[in-house]
């Protein structure tokens, strides 16, 4: 199923635009949604090589240091290991719940890797105004993006 990979970069270029959180700076990371919901459907393995292309394809649109975005989506969907059970796989609670863990470790990847290339970077205020706020609204998206994967796929979970 190749048509993730060519979404991922086009929301994530729009989402940069539309804020439903104007002075915040948040918006919905569907890179990271649809990374984590893939890792949770499938297996970890391939929601990290989804995170591998969709990072790319966004550190390419956003200008930002290739490999940023990809580090941090497949380092935030080594989370989805810990709903790979069958209690979980109809519960539309897990893929909020890990989203939720994943989103903060996400952005502070982010934040890290922006600190290593020497810029200055506020980690209370990027928190609770960027990440709270972007946390919110992932696990919005997930609600969305949970089912309609699991409706496209064909392969049993």
């Amino acid at each position: 199923m190749a048509w993730p990979c060519s979404v991922w970069p086009l929301w994530s270029s729009f989402r940069r635009r539309g804020r439903p959180y104007p002075n915040s700076g948040a918006s919905p990371n569907l890179l990271l949604v649809s990374t984590i919901a893939w890792g949770l459907l499938y297996s970890v393995r391939e929601g990290v090589i989804w995170g591998f292309a969709g990072g790319i394809g966004l550190d390419l649109i956003t200008g930002t240091p290739l490999g940023t975005s990809s580090l941090a989506a497949m380092t935030a969907c080594l989370l989805t290991g810990l709903g790979r059970n069958r209690v979980f796989a109809n519960n539309l609670w897990w893929p909020m719940v890990v989203v939720a863990l994943a989103t903060p470790v996400y952005g502070w990847i982010v934040l890290l890797t922006q600190q290593l290339r020497g810029l200055p970077v506020d980690w209370i205020a990027s928190t609770v105004h960027v990440i709270g706020p972007e946390l919110v609204l992932n696990i919005a998206t997930m609600l969305v993006v949970y089912p309609v994967l699991r409706a496209l796929t064909s392969r049993p979970h």
